[in-house]
This record gives C-alpha cells, structure tokens and sequence, in this order.
C-alpha cells in the first residue's frame, strides 16, 4: 500500500503538468478510495509520511491546475474583448455603407 501512495501522487503530478484532466479525475477518484481504506483499517499512522508526500503532490498538482485556469481564463478575456471590438467595428463599417 506504501508504494502505491507514492505512484498515486506521482501519477498525479504527471497527469497535471500533461493537462489531462480526464485522468486527474480517475486518480483523484482512486486517491479518494485509498484514503478512505486507510482510514478503515486504521493504517494511518503506518502510512503517516506516504500520505503527507502524496499530500504534497496534491498540492502541487492543485497548481498546476490552478495555473492553467489562470491562463485559459486570460485567454477567454482576450477572445471576448476581440470580439467586442470586431463587433464594434462591423457596426460601425454597417453604419458607414449605409451613408
């Protein structure tokens, strides 16, 4: 169980910084299970230092992630204001043809 934490959080990391965000789900979904099982069994303390590495390649996935919103989210402001301004202007050529 130690060593599938570890491929977790490193398939995880991998999985962000591809931006494939299908398998980010799937393994956030399998990460989910794994912890709750460890909580079921009451392994935590055995996997204490496993689950605080995977913690933080959550953390940085969770970057990642955030990063790329950051970026697509400016991208969509960037498109939305051009076409504004080609609108703007198509009415503007409409208005001109018509004098």
């Amino acid at each position: 169980m130690d060593q599938r934490i570890l491929q977790l959080g490193q398939a995880l990391e991998q999985a962000a910084e591809d931006e494939n965000w299908d398998e980010i789900r799937r393994l956030d979904s399998r990460i989910s299970q794994l912890l709750q099982a460890i909580r079921l069994q009451g392994k935590q303390d055995e996997v204490r230092e496993e689950v605080a590495a995977l913690k933080r390649s959550h953390q940085r996935a969770a970057k990642i992630c955030r990063e790329q919103h950051d970026i697509l989210e400016m991208k969509i402001q960037q498109h939305q204001k051009i076409r504004e301004g080609l609108q703007a202007y198509a009415l503007f050529s409409t208005g001109e043809e018509e004098q």
